[in-house]
């Protein structure tokens, strides 16, 4: 049942964010991830299974002349596994590398459906500390074509402590279609 409440969330805010920017502007994506996985930034491999993402961004809202563009995104996650789930928004700075690389530094705020006790309830078994999440991510695009790109992205949730002192923090990383 709380996955079809995340679910629904997450569509509501996909369909919010596209239906924000112009239809030509938008970008739609999707991915496969690697949960939890040990990149030595967080406490890792609680949990298993891979994540099933998909999201939008809109078109460029600020050109910061010649340093990039700023775009919002909504996202929504489902681990396969039976993990935690969530659904970030927020801001991404695309840099133009060259006509058809960038890359793509981006923070948000997320909502996860997992434990989020101020203590480490059960060993081995992945509890973040907070319902409310930071999100920081960075990937790197290609633009293939001119309508799609690819993208190598890592996604970090932690809620930096200001939660409490529990905070395992998670890392996903993997592959996205735009």
């Amino acid at each position: 049942m709380r996955r079809i409440g995340v679910g629904l969330a997450v569509a509501a805010g996909i369909l919010r964010a596209a239906q924000s920017a112009p239809a030509s502007a938008a970008e739609l994506f999707g991915g496969v991830f690697a949960h939890d996985v040990n990149l030595g930034v967080s406490i890792c491999c609680y949990e298993h299974g891979a994540d099933v993402m998909a999201g939008a961004r809109t078109g460029p809202i600020v050109s910061l002349q010649g340093l990039g563009e700023l775009r919002a995104y909504a996202m929504g996650s489902v681990n396969t596994g039976g993990g935690v789930d969530f659904a970030a928004a927020g801001l991404a700075w695309r840099l133009h590398l060259t006509r058809t690389l960038y890359v793509q530094p981006a923070l948000g705020g997320a909502v996860q459906d997992g434990d989020a006790d101020n203590f480490q309830r059960r060993p081995n078994h992945l509890d973040l500390g907070s319902r409310l999440l930071f999100e920081p991510e960075l990937s790197l695009g290609w633009r293939f074509a001119p309508a799609w790109a690819a993208e190598l992205a890592y996604i970090h949730l932690s809620h930096g402590q200001l939660a409490g002192p529990q905070n395992p923090g998670m890392d996903d990383l993997g592959l996205r279609l735009i």
